[in-house]
């Protein structure tokens, strides 16, 4: 592809064009018209014309060399110079990913543009204006499409991802990995907080579960609240083995849920499902599912005994 000339050597090209022409088009008209009437009477009219045409002609060169300086000097310092800061400050700005809600972006390169201050009074600050504007109306588009976004993928209680990013996630990211394991949980007993204490004493329980479940979410540990008090822990690229030793220490630090002064015990069931390879994303959560109701039956029972 053809390379461009800038805006500079372009500026260059045109002034030098310019006076080019305008300098042969005063020595013609000079040479042509004057010349006679400055060797009227002279005894030697040939040399004194061309003497003549050479000083007036050196004159116009070394005038049109100056003003072609002076104007690639002036074209520098107030339109190529601001255009140039204007470029490297758009290109400095960065902007985060737009599914991510988080702030994470560089102050420094969004302030960029702010800082350059420019005041000509001319069109470049108008298009300096213009591109401030642009920024913030970017920025805030971004901001809105984030929230959105943000909110379409998260559980707003828990901060937890929701149920339409773990299917999003199903058909575009599971069934590539090589291992894949599924924990299913449920929060045994917090009809009976909601029941005994308040509806405020179950969010809380809720809340304190998700909060355990966040302080794991990593890049290879999802962490999502599908309905109510039914979560879900995956891990990939772990082997059964080290993804249910995984699951057990976590669930045993978590521990009792609700005080130890109540008179009946809140706690997290939960059952696992594993595979590998070629698998079929669906068909482990739902082993994991199925699990995770037989094991909450079994310790519906053992927390009843036990009281």
């Amino acid at each position: 592809m053809k390379k461009k000339k800038s805006l500079r050597g372009r500026t260059i090209l045109l002034l030098t064009v310019s006076f080019a022409i305008l300098v042969i088009f005063s020595i013609v008209i000079s040479y042509l018209f004057y010349s006679n009437a400055i060797v009227v009477g002279s005894s030697d009219p040939e040399a004194d014309r061309r003497s003549f045409f050479l000083i007036f002609a050196c004159a116009e060169i070394i005038a049109a060399i100056l003003l072609v300086l002076v104007d690639i000097i002036f074209a520098e310092m107030y339109i190529i110079k601001p255009v140039r800061r204007m470029t490297t400050a758009i290109a400095s700005i960065e902007y985060g990913k737009a599914d991510e809600y988080d702030e994470r972006d560089s102050i420094q390169s969004r302030l960029a543009l702010k800082n350059l201050g420019i005041d000509s009074g001319d069109e470049i600050e108008e298009l300096y204006r213009a591109l401030q504007k642009f920024q913030v109306d970017t920025s805030e588009y971004l901001l809105d499409i984030r929230k959105r976004s943000w909110e379409q993928e998260h559980d707003t209680m828990t901060m937890l991802d929701n149920k339409e990013k773990f299917e999003k996630r199903c058909k575009e990211v599971y069934p590539f990995v090589d291992k894949l394991y599924i924990a299913s949980l449920n929060i045994v007993n917090l009809h009976i907080i909601n029941e005994q204490l308040g509806v405020e004493a179950g969010d809380s329980i809720m809340t304190k579960v998700a909060r355990e479940l966040r302080r794991i979410t990593s890049d290879k540990i999802h962490t999502y609240r599908i309905v109510d008090d039914h979560f879900l822990l995956i891990l990939t690229g772990y082997s059964e083995e080290d993804a249910v030793a995984f699951v057990n220490r976590w669930v045993d630090r978590v521990g009792r849920l609700n005080r130890v002064s109540d008179v009946f015990e809140c706690r997290l069931a939960w059952g696992g499902a594993f595979g590998e390879g070629d698998m079929d994303v669906e068909d482990i959560y739902k082993h994991a599912d199925t699990e995770m109701y037989c094991n909450e039956i079994v310790l519906k029972k053992q927390l009843e005994a036990k009281g």
